[in-house]
């Protein structure tokens, strides 16, 4: 082959590779990921029918959290000793005795998760039983630490106590069964909970590292609003509280009340005006917060949404009486 025909095929073959390569990038804009504009993450799994509620936020954890966590969790390691160094009879001491103190606190978060199905008929799972877990795509990260499990099966026995004798029983004889994850996180770090109603056999599953206590109230109620759906109840003047131009999906810092600190804010965050479930979630976390945030006195746009939440609960559980002050209504009726 002369050295002019080895030039002319060279160049054939790099005007087909840039075809290939124009080919390829035209196939792929088709598989784009959406973004949802209310977090600015990639939307994750199908919501249809609002059977997979996932919450996020935009708080980020940061480095040095991680790795005070990651040593938390390796806690429960035990180093074996160096061959080649002498071992010492106290370091043997010691391990015997942390294994010890390990052993006794797993025992003492195993009676205490199943007080808590015994007395709510919820199942709670931790530790390896999550290993592996996955939903709407999204891994999970194992919760390894005993310490901070018993911390938070404490934590999770105190605020169930918080709803009324029989409440979780009620549901749990229409065959609506609650299991609880415990986890450290899921492969999308912003995830914080993500509550699987695709059947009556409900999984909410929590990501600790963030905020514990708002994030589980916000993912029962989910799980109240499933069970209140199916048993006959109706949102259906909802978006009536809000102003007339709104739609959910695009979120504004100035209709947000921890934005702006207004207690006339239409919404608690931004995250609620994702849709109207994640709207009356999130109303629902403020309800069951500690304290009383401004926007819920009485009269406020915030108070109303609350009102309309509390109302319908009312009818539909048998175990909750209008005449009975519950806990999420103390900041609606005061």
């Amino acid at each position: 082959m002369t050295k002019n025909s080895k030039m002319k095929l060279a160049k054939v073959l790099i005007s087909f590779s840039f075809i290939l390569i124009f080919i390829g990038i035209g196939t792929n804009l088709d598989n784009k990921t959406s973004i949802n504009p209310i977090t600015e993450t990639h939307t994750i799994g199908e919501n249809k029918n609002n059977d997979i509620s996932i919450t996020t936020t935009d708080i980020t954890i940061t480095p040095d959290s991680d790795k005070e966590q990651n040593n938390a969790d390796n806690s429960n390691d035990i180093t074996l000793p160096n061959n080649s160094a002498p071992v010492e009879q106290d370091s043997l001491e010691d391990d015997k005795k942390q294994e010890s103190t390990l052993n006794e606190i797993d025992t003492v978060n195993n009676n205490l998760r199943n007080s808590i199905q015994d007395k709510y008929g919820i199942t709670v799972r931790y530790g390896v039983e999550t290993n592996g877990y996955t939903i709407a795509g999204l891994s999970s990260i194992m919760l390894s630490d005993s310490n901070r499990i018993n911390e938070l099966l404490s934590t999770l026995n105190y605020n169930l106590s918080l709803y009324p004798s029989g409440f979780f029983q009620e549901t749990k004889q229409e065959e609506y069964s609650l299991t609880i994850y415990l986890l450290k996180g899921y492969s999308q770090e912003n995830v914080t909970g993500i509550t699987d109603s695709t059947t009556k056999n409900i999984v909410i599953s929590l990501a600790t590292d963030h905020s514990f206590m708002a994030s589980l109230h916000h993912e029962i109620y989910h799980y109240i609003e499933k069970y209140m759906y199916d048993k006959g109840a109706n949102y259906t003047t909802w978006n009536s509280l809000n102003p007339s131009e709104f739609n959910y999906g695009i979120a504004s810092n100035s209709l947000s009340y921890d934005s702006t600190n207004d207690p006339y804010a239409v919404f608690v965050n931004n995250y609620a005006q994702t849709n109207e479930y994640e709207d009356r979630a999130s109303t629902f976390e403020y309800l069951m917060a500690e304290s009383e945030a401004s926007c819920l006195q009485t009269g406020t746009p915030i108070w109303k949404k609350s009102k309309y939440i509390c109302e319908q609960i009312d009818a539909v559980f048998q175990t909750v009486s209008p005449s009975i002050l519950e806990y999420w209504e103390r900041y609606v009726y005061n």
